[in-house]
């Protein structure tokens, strides 16, 4: 029963997301225009690719990213990075709730174990 709800909320979820976004006359918003790493990435991707044709594309970011830092179009350069927030401790799970009923059955062969010790 879970899992349908689960479902639900995701495929909502993921509608909301993938859906065009629209001012509040209905019109489309216009697109931001790029920033200046942008135009820098989309340059230096294709002077890397040429140069690295068989390399992953994974590479080719962390070298631009490497080449950015020290790129006269950062507005950025010579800074200090900023310092990243600690991630939140993750929560620790709870330990199960024991039952706080026992059935009749093992409640009296407590009873009985309990009656035998005491006999002795």
């Amino acid at each position: 029963m879970a899992k349908t709800a689960t479902e639900t909320t995701t495929k909502t979820a993921t509608k909301r997301a993938n859906a065009k976004t629209k001012t509040a006359d209905g019109e489309d918003k216009p697109k931001r225009a790029p920033t200046a790493y942008n135009a820098f990435v989309k340059e230096q991707m294709k002077i890397w690719k040429e140069k690295n044709p068989e390399r992953k594309h994974t590479e080719a970011m962390a070298d631009i990213g490497a080449i950015w830092r020290d790129s006269p179009d950062n507005p950025n350069r010579g800074k200090e990075p900023k310092p990243r927030k600690p991630k939140a401790p993750k929560a620790e799970k709870a330990p199960k709730a024991t039952k706080a009923k026992k059935s009749k059955a093992a409640s009296s062969d407590a009873e009985e174990v309990e009656a035998s010790s005491d006999a002795e």
